[in-house]
């Protein structure tokens, strides 16, 4: 019996690691502001501005953070490219001229790395870093918006402190999965 009990209380902390860790990679909560019901009307897509940036002045001098906002960037414009090619819509390579009707989709991410020392070492929100990004489909022809999305994650802690490349691509997975929900819908 007691060696039963001696057993059963190494699961809770077990248990507690787990959540932490998976806790740490950061949730999307993703809203739509804007849905129009006219999107199935287009036939075309042009993926316009795909920009991954951060307001934190640490992150500015730090070349293998730039170099990673790059390599997101391409992870979402991957992600877009992906959605468009598996839908009813055609890819545009070029930007539509003044005569073509079609949807120009920008998307923007805002990163916070905050503090990983922090987040491992203390967690419960020291640290705290995170992803808010934006998703914004326009008529090419009249600047009309006709979807925007808005994706919020954050971390917080997790094993190691975090992993901000899993909590971003979540984020933007999530953002553009929101789209395609929305024009189903019609």
């Amino acid at each position: 019996m007691n060696s039963e009990n001696s057993r059963r209380g190494h699961y809770f902390p077990a248990l507690v690691f787990l959540v932490a860790t998976l806790y740490g990679c950061g949730v999307a909560h993703v809203r739509t502001e804007v849905e129009s019901s006219d999107l199935h009307q287009y036939d075309k897509v042009f993926i316009s501005k795909i920009d991954v940036h951060s307001q934190e002045e640490a992150a500015k001098d730090n070349a293998k953070l730039q170099d990673l906002m790059i390599e997101w960037e391409s992870f979402a414009r991957d992600e877009l490219e992906g959605y468009v090619n598996e839908s009813h819509y055609q890819l545009m390579s070029e930007p539509p001229t003044s005569a073509e009707k079609a949807l120009v989709i920008n998307l923007d991410a805002d990163l916070a790395y905050g503090n990983r020392a922090l987040r491992w070492a203390v967690g419960f929100g020291a640290g705290q870093g995170g992803v808010d990004s934006v998703m914004t489909v326009t008529d090419s022809q009249t600047g009309e918006e006709k979807f925007r999305a808005v994706a919020e994650s954050d971390l917080v802690m997790g094993g190691a402190g975090g992993d901000m490349q899993a909590t971003l691509k979540t984020n933007i997975k999530q953002l553009v999965d929101q789209y395609p929900r929305a024009a189903d819908q019609e």
